[in-house]
């Protein structure tokens, strides 16, 4: 673990306080834009989840061992990032052999826009209660105004009703660049959220990610309650170095990335990515890290679940096959702090 505070257990008092305030928030209920009522769920360790691009290499070779370690390690739920060409009768029959359910799966855009029926149908036969956009393919050109901004929502609006109507949800998982400053005060973010109906469309928030754009998610589960029913939860090593960082990309955008996409459009892994289950001898410096191996502080945003209208979190850990002991061993380092976390 390493020297921060947060990486490690909190104090009796330390504790006692968080779950304080877990219990303050717990009575009563908050109401979402429009008067959606929140079916917020206290997190628990027995729901924690994993975003299974954490693991895509281990996924590649050897599909149902790495759910049944995944669900040895303790995790009860999974988010998917492809289904590695098996149909959704296969991954159903794995997914209740070992144990877990799969709430959510990771679709990319340009698949839903040209085979949403077969998403839909596979996203039924899973289980799944959300598919969700990954991020936003180059086709939907730049996003830097606020009109550009609600051309995307209203066709998130469309797709929802689409899929509202197969009995699944649709959601959006968010990283750095939708945290973009539009001018007048208002972000990227702002004008997705404010411009989708709630009954439609969900959000997903990458807590990593959304700290490394500078930003507070306790900040954004106020100012928009209920609209996060979906969190991927990852620690940053090195932050202050990435928010620097990323603080300069957002006053000097890159141009446009030339060449195919890195991510196919199922939102699975890069092709020709790193070698199945690969491991290297030493953690990079910066970026993702197992929970407790980085810098952010989770407890208050543990703290303001029931505002963000929470139903499931899933441990992500981009690269992960790049810590000692590859990523099996990155994500049992994270359950082990998350149980603390949560006790």
């Amino acid at each position: 673990m390493g020297a921060h505070q947060h990486d490690r257990p909190a104090g009796v008092g330390d504790r006692r306080e968080f779950l304080q305030q877990l219990a303050v928030l717990g009575v009563g209920t908050w109401a979402g834009a429009r008067g959606i009522a929140l079916p917020a769920v206290r997190p628990t360790i027995d729901r924690l989840g994993v975003g299974l691009f954490t693991v895509f290499g281990e996924m590649r070779q050897d599909f149902d061992g790495t759910l049944a370690a995944i669900r040895r390690i303790g995790y009860h739920e999974v988010e998917f990032a492809g289904y590695y060409g098996r149909t959704p009768e296969q991954v159903r029959q794995v997914l209740d052999r070992v144990g877990l359910t799969a709430p959510s799966t990771h679709i990319g855009l340009d698949l839903l826009r040209t085979a949403v029926d077969a998403q839909v149908h596979a996203a039924q036969v899973i289980g799944h209660q959300y598919i969700t956009v990954p991020s936003l393919p180059r086709s939907v050109g730049p996003l830097r105004t606020v009109d550009a901004w609600q051309r995307v929502a209203e066709e998130f609006n469309g797709l929802g009703r689409t899929l509202r109507a197969g009995g699944v949800r649709l959601a959006f998982h968010s990283h750095r660049d939708e945290y973009v400053d539009l001018g007048g005060g208002r972000k990227g973010m702002d004008v997705f959220i404010t411009e989708t109906d709630p009954a439609l469309v969900a959000f997903e928030m990458d807590l990593g990610w959304a700290r490394v754009a500078g930003e507070d998610p306790v900040q954004w589960f106020a100012r928009y309650p209920g609209r996060f029913p979906m969190w991927h939860v990852k620690d940053i090593k090195g932050l202050a170095e990435a928010q620097a960082r990323q603080a300069e990309a957002f006053r000097n955008p890159p141009p446009p990335p030339q060449g195919p996409p890195a991510m196919p459009p199922t939102g699975g892994p890069p092709p020709g990515g790193p070698p199945p289950g690969g491991t290297q001898a030493a953690a990079p410096l910066t970026g993702p890290a197992p929970m407790g191996e980085g810098e952010i502080d989770y407890r208050p945003i543990f703290a303001a679940w029931q505002r963000s209208g929470l139903e499931h979190f899933f441990v992500e850990q981009d690269l992960a096959m790049r810590w000692p002991g590859g990523a099996l061993t990155s994500l049992q380092t994270s359950y082990d702090y998350m149980r603390r976390l949560l006790a």
